[in-house]
């Protein structure tokens, strides 16, 4: 307001009508910070998986209907850990509490040990009509995500991805 009351130094300005002025102006630019938000968002939110997807596609029904039992678990998520959720794949906005990201994050660790196939590949191959991939193994996975990479990125003719099972 007192930005727009400068401006215009000399002319008599109505204080009410500066506020108006002003208040126009805070509105527009929270919606511009708000849409390059958004796009930026829309631009992240492809590359990342769901957790609740995740959850549902690995069966895990403990994840799904976790709830915080101590303290310190209901807690947001800290920063390390949204920062290791998004860089293996999991879109950690959607994840609220600290407890559950904990969890979320052992279960992709000891998913990586037993060799199963990972939330990208779990979104990438779910997209394409595949089911259940959140059991199927890494290897199974990477080399149908590359055979379908070979037929431009189209599934083969000769599967069918609803029948397909990933043993």
């Amino acid at each position: 307001m007192t930005e727009n009351l400068e401006k215009e130094a000399g002319c008599p300005m109505d204080i009410e009508e500066a506020e108006k002025t002003a208040s126009e102006d805070v509105v527009a630019q929270r919606e511009e910070a708000l849409a390059q938000k958004l796009a930026e968002m829309k631009r992240r939110k492809r590359k990342l998986v769901d957790p609740l997807q995740f959850e549902m596609s690995i069966q895990a029904e403990d994840l799904s209907g976790y709830v915080p039992a101590f303290g310190w678990e209901m807690a947001l998520p800290s920063e390390k850990q949204r920062q290791t959720l998004e860089k293996l794949g999991i879109l950690p906005d959607e994840i609220d509490n600290a407890g559950k990201a904990a969890r979320l994050l052992d279960r992709l660790d000891k998913r990586r040990q037993e060799g199963l196939t990972t939330p990208k590949q779990i979104r990438f191959l779910e997209s394409r009509g595949f089911q259940h991939v959140g059991t199927w193994q890494f290897d199974t996975a990477k080399r149908l995500i590359d055979r379908i990479a070979g037929n431009g990125w189209k599934v083969p003719r000769d599967i069918i991805p609803s029948e397909y099972k990933g043993a």
